[in-house]
């Protein structure tokens, strides 16, 4: 984390529009929704709401997750990260990637119905594989290999250091959302949910850099320790 906070301060306004490229679009899905049919106000709305927009989200939530590892990377590497090569590195293998997500969203939901343990491991499995298919130029197929073999004898350390980094940006994001929209609160209908939707989009670009990178630094974690130095973004043929 204190790498990852590092990196923000380093690179502040290029890890935002990285940010911006999920969060933005997330936030204007449910601020639609709610203002088109409503806030949910039963667990099987929510859950509906939900469903509708997991796709998208997951989709541009990993094209960030890749960029901010690209970042990483760079200033790791003594280079200054900047979000238009990431972007554009992302865009040059955004179909391979898009595959990627498709299969991890079919394989979790998969493990989900399985009584949830499976949809866990694969989670864990599969959690590089769209970093690999940007920054090391794999194929679909040889990015979950990838993913798996970077993961081997590491799955409960990756496991817990996946869920502190997104329970802290969570707890922290929430928080400080809960505290900035208290004074919409006195709002009523579409206003409300405006400005709330305004303050949730706010604290989820400021706060988002830190997941991102977190989960890129766990990557890099594992490749340094399976090859001894710090790896450039694409310096690996595709396979």
């Amino acid at each position: 984390m204190s790498t990852a906070l590092a990196m923000y301060r380093a690179r502040p306004w290029a890890l935002i529009v990285i940010a911006l490229v999920s969060t933005l679009p997330t936030v204007l899905l449910g601020t639609g929704g709610d203002l088109a049919y409503g806030v949910p106000d039963t667990a099987r709305d929510t859950l509906l709401r939900t469903a509708i927009v997991a796709v998208p989200t997951q989709l541009l939530g990993q094209i960030s997750v890749a960029a901010a590892a690209v970042v990483a990377m760079e200033l790791l590497n003594g280079r200054p990260g900047t979000a238009s090569h990431a972007l554009e590195l992302v865009g040059l293998r955004f179909w391979p990637l898009a595959a990627v997500i498709g299969i991890t969203l079919v394989g979790v939901a998969a493990g989900i119905v399985l009584l949830v343990i499976p949809a866990v491991i694969l989670i864990v499995l599969w959690l590089y594989a769209p970093i690999t298919v940007i920054t090391e130029g794999r194929s679909v197929r040889a990015a979950f290999t990838r993913s798996t073999e970077l993961g081997r004898g590491a799955f409960w350390w990756t496991l817990g250091s996946y869920l502190a980094i997104q329970i802290t940006v969570a707890l922290a994001a929430g928080v400080v959302s809960a505290i900035l929209a208290a004074p919409f609160t006195s709002l009523n209908g579409n206003a409300e949910i405006v400005m709330e939707g305004a303050v949730t989009l706010l604290v989820l670009t400021v706060a988002q850099p830190v997941a991102l990178l977190g989960v890129g630094l766990m990557y890099l974690d594992r490749r340094v320790r399976r090859e001894g130095h710090w790896p450039s973004p694409g310096a690996q043929p595709a396979r």
